[in-house]
């Protein structure tokens, strides 16, 4: 390659550093990477699609010349130098020099290129048409993504006349006691159902989740029976609902297929309330609560749908676009940010609509999930949610019959099993509690599932061993023990904080130090 080339012309496909000996792969330019960049006039590195594709990126601006002086030979060496000990001297400076540009080359590719830690899918909804996908039948943990099923049944409530758009639902305890985001209003006030659904869809309200909830079925857990019912006649086949928000529970999975033919379904027989997908802001008294689906401001085909975030999950979304008559829908999971999820879709969307009328391939249908249980999916806390801990339950807490799933030296490590385990047995243990706990007087960290009643903890047991995997019932007096034994400890430890201290660092003042004069 010769100097002040541009990349891109004819050249070899490999070229040798002669400081490092090490031959370096020149890619290909991909036209098709061309005209992506045109229409969606982002840097080069918008050119990609999926982890797999970043191979196309094009260099310019400042990649480009740092491309040139790491590959082209003698940039770094003067001109009629002629002693020794200068050329040899100049030939170290150069290889310094060459080594950290290739390093700042490759950093510079790889926080250009978003990395997509979760499965993807991108699909034609009026066909079924897959356009791409990566593990789209891999389990994931829904999140807020949930609200979608939520919002399918109560839709379908409102065009069969079970309910009307302006009734009044009441707020609960339970539902006011819903974590953020929320709307947060008071126990015993009312919202109409319309107004509801704008909080749930628009603003991902929790609380509103339970009141919408709530009042379709009498109790969450009454609905949440429907929403499985709706996902099992809508082929959802790697899907389970435990709550009607998406807040974790490792029993609550789902796949980018499943949650694919969810948001079709919601397209195809409720396209009445599409605007519920695409309005920007919700407005409750002077509060004016945004949509967090930031695709919208940032892409004008753009018209839906819905976010999700755990820290188990990552960062999802389900969007949907609109260009010249064709709608595409993409779904990102376990994205590492709520603005890297926003550009992976918009370069699926973007890619789909520019790629040219093809036969049919493949449906959203024909994808397989893989099948509940048989693989745990991924935990993305200690990546999205850096230095957050795994969660260890109070041992004071158990109670009722229940099941220990062995002991782990590390709690990450109990959780994943009880995650794992828990899916294959989770008809099994509705209404129960699970969690890792720490016993007092012991160094590991057991897996438990706690308030079942005799049958369940023995049925568990049965279907686990069966699997070859450890299950231990565990009796109300062996939990009121542990309790016990766990208050005992508690009452022992002195508090930090003295009476009337808030229990937050005290501030220290440095003392000046006054120079002598």
């Amino acid at each position: 390659m010769q100097a002040g080339a541009r990349f891109g012309r004819s050249r070899p496909r490999h070229h040798r550093n002669r400081v490092t000996g090490l031959r370096f792969h020149q890619p290909s330019i991909d036209p098709d990477c061309d005209r992506l960049k045109t229409s969606l006039n982002h840097p080069a590195a918008k050119c990609l699609i999926s982890t797999k594709s970043w191979r196309k990126l094009r260099l310019t601006g400042f990649l480009r010349r740092a491309h040139q002086l790491i590959f082209t030979p003698g940039w770094a060496t003067p001109a009629g130098s002629t002693g020794r000990f200068e050329v040899e001297k100049e030939e170290i400076v150069a290889a310094r020099l060459r080594l950290k540009i290739l390093a700042l080359f490759v950093a510079a590719i790889f926080a250009a290129t978003p990395v997509l830690a979760g499965p993807s899918l991108l699909f034609d909804p009026a066909t079924g048409e897959v356009l791409s996908q990566d593990r789209a039948g891999e389990p994931w943990y829904p999140a807020s993504l949930t609200k979608l099923m939520t919002a399918y049944v109560i839709f379908g409530k409102l065009k069969r006349g079970e309910m009307h758009s302006d009734q009044s639902l009441t707020v609960s305890e339970l539902a006011s006691s819903q974590p953020a985001s929320k709307v947060g209003m008071k126990p015993g006030t009312t919202i109409s159902v319309d107004l509801a659904l704008q909080m749930l869809l628009v603003h991902s309200a929790n609380d509103m989740a339970y009141v919408l909830a709530e009042g379709a079925s009498g109790t969450y857990q009454n609905f949440v029976k429907l929403m499985n019912a709706e996902a099992l006649r809508l082929g959802m086949t790697g899907t389970h609902y435990v709550n009607p928000n998406g807040l974790f529970d490792a029993r609550q999975v789902t796949s980018a297929r499943d949650l694919g033919m969810l948001a079709a379904a919601l397209l195809r027989d409720f396209p009445e309330n599409a605007h519920y997908f695409s309005q920007a802001y919700v407005s409750l008294g002077k509060r004016h609560l945004h949509n967090h689906n930031a695709l919208l401001r940032q892409m004008k085909t753009a018209d839906g749908m819905k976010t999700g975030f755990v820290c188990n999950s990552g960062f999802n979304l389900v969007a949907s676009a609109t260009d010249n008559g064709r709608k595409l829908i993409a779904i990102v999971l376990g994205a590492s940010s709520g603005r890297e999820r926003g550009d992976l879709a918009e370069m699926m969307l973007t890619a789909g609509f520019a790629k040219p009328p093809q036969p049919l391939q493949m449906r959203i249908s024909a994808i397989a999930d893989a099948e509940l249980g048989s693989l745990v999916p991924a935990d993305l806390t200690q990546t999205v949610c850096r230095g957050k801990p795994t969660t260890v339950a109070k041992a004071s807490d158990l109670s009722g019959w229940g099941v220990s799933l062995g002991s782990y030296d590390k709690p990450a490590t109990a959780d994943m099993a009880l995650r794992g385990r828990l899916l294959g047995v989770r008809d099994m243990i509705q209404d129960s509690t699970s969690g890792v706990v720490r016993i007092p007087g012991t160094n590991g960290f057991n897996a438990m599932v706690w308030n079942l009643d005799q049958a369940a903890s023995l049925s568990v047991c049965v279907e686990l061993k069966k699997q070859n995997s450890v299950c231990d019932v565990m009796t109300p007096e062996n939990f009121g023990s542990i309790a016990n034994l766990a208050r005992a400890t508690e009452e022992r430890i002195v508090p930090v904080a003295s009476q009337g201290d808030t229990g937050m660092p005290r501030k220290t003042t440095k003392r000046k130090r006054h120079r002598k004069r």
